[in-house]
């Protein structure tokens, strides 16, 4: 008996081991390089995401999981605790912010409006743009640009890729786009996207955190700091 109260306190008493401990990262397939790089199979094997998550499981002590999220259950699954943390986000940008945890911008970007037409190059101004614009479904942009969408409309499209790739294909003209990831695709792919109208939706991209975050919120945003610095 005394044996076994004995090796029941040493189990309490052990630090609990990194497997027993994880942070949850959320991505999806309307994240685009630079930010996220998969294979065939959606797997994450590169990009900004993934070097935050091997940067915090160091900084931690604790594994990471990277969790492929649908944009439409991205909020149902922070509040659950299911995920514990998605950088590519904006108070700005949801509904009740407060329902949640945010750590500031960790990832600066610009919106611009671009093409690959001669005919659109010499747009100076958003009130001249005459054309529908391609969008991503479900995201929703600067003021500016909601005005523009509500006058000329949007065709909406799942990915960035496909947004580039349709307008390669003339099936749209114009298209608002992260100037992050145009560039990536810029030079990836080598095609020539041009920035149309003088109007720069300037911005950072949050990490908005589950309120059930079981690691210590207080070690998580110093980490983020610190990630935040190397970049």
């Amino acid at each position: 008996m005394r044996i076994f109260l004995y090796l029941l306190l040493l189990t309490i008493l052990s630090p609990i081991s990194r497997a027993d401990q994880r942070i949850s990262i959320a991505y999806g397939d309307h994240n685009s390089p630079p930010y996220v790089i998969y294979d065939n199979n959606k797997r994450v094997v590169g990009g900004h995401f993934l070097e935050l998550a091997k940067f915090l499981s160091e900084e931690l002590n604790v594994d990471y999981r990277m969790v492929f999220t649908p944009r439409t259950r991205l909020l149902e699954l922070l509040k659950s605790g299911h995920i514990d943390l998605y950088c590519n986000l904006n108070k700005k940008w949801v509904d009740e912010p407060s329902e949640f945890d945010w750590y500031p911008g960790l990832f600066e970007d610009v919106n611009l409006l671009y093409t690959n037409q001669d005919k659109f190059k010499d747009i100076k101004k958003l009130s001249e743009v005459k054309e529908t614009i391609g969008t991503i479904t479900g995201f929703s942009y600067h003021p500016q640009f909601e005005k523009l969408i509500s006058r000329v409309g949007r065709y909406d499209i799942k990915s960035h890729e496909n947004l580039i790739k349709f307008l390669g294909l003339k099936r749209v003209g114009l298209i608002i786009m992260s100037k992050n990831i145009a560039e990536n695709y810029m030079i990836k792919h080598k095609v020539n996207l041009s920035p149309v109208s003088s109007f720069r939706d300037s911005f950072l991209y949050q990490c908005i955190v589950s309120k059930k975050l079981q690691l210590d919120k207080n070690k998580l945003f110093k980490a983020l700091d610190k990630f935040k610095s190397k970049m």
